[in-house]
């Protein structure tokens, strides 16, 4: 401890490595009756020291890369806390737009999810705004408090932050939004990428393959809730 409080680290790395090169040094005398010479026990155990950075370089940028690669597609939210996303699905050439909604956890477990198809002809940044108030409303339909919101739109996000004043659907559904958001308790609503929302949007996609809204709750199979 009082070694250690004199030196910086890379001398103190310098002292532990040459300190157990000498005590080893004294069992290979002990053992073989012939010792390595001074000059020897020291740059060998720079030697060492040299290898062990490097292969704990080497180690740590491979761990990242890994890490990197492995990285989930949704971030959890900070503990005790759930965050809802929500995706819009548009078909080309359609009449209707798939709404994926789900709701989880700090440990990722789905505490309610919806898909359903609505009908309509809507641009990104009205059917995105539909999707999230789904979402709340499933939110507030079965009491759940959620503190963070995600969508794909950035456009949908900066409309929480800029003054300008919004006309038709798209000030109605934001009134309804604002509302939800202090009924359900979201602090903040940010842009994600697709992958960061890649489970809201499987549920939008799957929204065609359906004419019978689906509910999930708590992992459970899906519920077929009625039909548009």
């Amino acid at each position: 401890m009082y070694v250690s409080s004199l030196l910086s680290v890379e001398d103190l790395c310098s002292f532990c490595m040459t300190a157990w090169s000498i005590w080893n040094n004294i069992n290979f005398l002990f053992n073989n009756g012939k010792g390595k010479p001074p000059e020897l026990v020291y740059s060998g155990a720079m030697s060492l020291l040299s290898k062990f950075q490097k292969s704990k370089i080497a180690f740590s940028s491979q761990r990242a890369s890994v890490a990197s690669r492995c990285s989930p597609d949704w971030l959890a939210p900070p503990p005790g806390r759930f965050k809802l996303n929500t995706v819009v699905a548009n078909r080309k050439n359609g009449m209707t737009i798939g709404v994926g909604a789900a709701i989880r956890d700090d440990k990722g477990l789905v505490l309610a999810a919806r898909s359903n198809q609505l009908p309509g002809i809507l641009n990104v940044e009205n059917g995105e705004l539909i999707a999230l108030r789904e979402c709340l409303l499933l939110a507030h339909f079965y009491n759940l408090k959620v503190d963070y919101a995600e969508v794909i739109s950035p456009s949908v996000v900066s409309i929480f932050n800029d003054s300008i004043p919004l006309v038709g659907e798209s000030k109605f559904l934001m009134n309804d939004i604002k509302a939800l958001f202090l009924d359900v308790g979201i602090i903040k609503c940010s842009a994600v990428s697709k992958s960061g929302n890649s489970l809201a949007f499987k549920l939008a996609l799957s929204a065609f393959s359906s004419f019978r809204e689906q509910l999930w709750l708590d992992n459970s199979s899906p519920i077929c809730a009625y039909t548009l």
